[in-house]
């Protein structure tokens, strides 16, 4: 009866939320099918939100982010072979020049700026609330380490930063 515990509690993951004025939200998010997810996020008033996220490609995740957040609000390098030259070039052994790299803005005081690497997932999800608020999420993660970055934007037009 243990053993089934455990290996359910491994597959799930923790994800953090800071919000511009000191907001902390702590969450849990695991890999579902089809390239997709589950998250559930806590409020500071009980109330649990939870949503499915739903993997998008890189360019449709990228002009719905700016659109939501404005131009600027994140920024990308790679997988383009003229900013790195090209793969076939490399030196045998040596690290992957096609891998992504994205940076992103937190708003925890303790990190000013995240940056994800290697092959990467984007997902956006439509998070619902079982008091009837709602949160619209796009979330960035490295498929080498399953750490991520994403931001998340409420009803109330209040914003998140995501850590996982």
């Amino acid at each position: 009866m243990l053993l089934p515990a455990l290996m359910l509690s491994a597959c799930v993951h923790r994800l953090t939320m800071h919000s511009q004025d000191g907001d902390r939200l702590d969450g849990r998010w695991r890999f579902a099918r089809e390239g997709g997810g589950l998250i559930q996020v806590f409020s500071s008033d009980g109330e649990i939100l939870v949503g499915a996220l739903k993997p998008v490609a890189r360019q449709i995740f990228f002009e719905s982010y700016q659109k939501v957040f404005g131009r600027g609000s994140i920024n990308a390098e790679g997988p383009d072979l003229s900013s790195y030259g090209s793969a076939l070039w490399s030196m045998p052994g040596s690290s992957n020049a096609l891998a992504d790299m994205v940076f992103g803005q937190s708003f925890n005081k303790a990190a000013k700026e995240r940056i994800v690497t290697g092959p990467l997932f984007y997902w956006t999800a439509n998070l619902q609330g079982d008091k009837r608020s709602f949160m619209n999420c796009f979330l960035i993660g490295s498929s080498h380490s399953t750490n991520g970055l994403g931001r998340c934007k409420g009803a109330a037009g209040k914003e998140y930063t995501v850590e996982f």
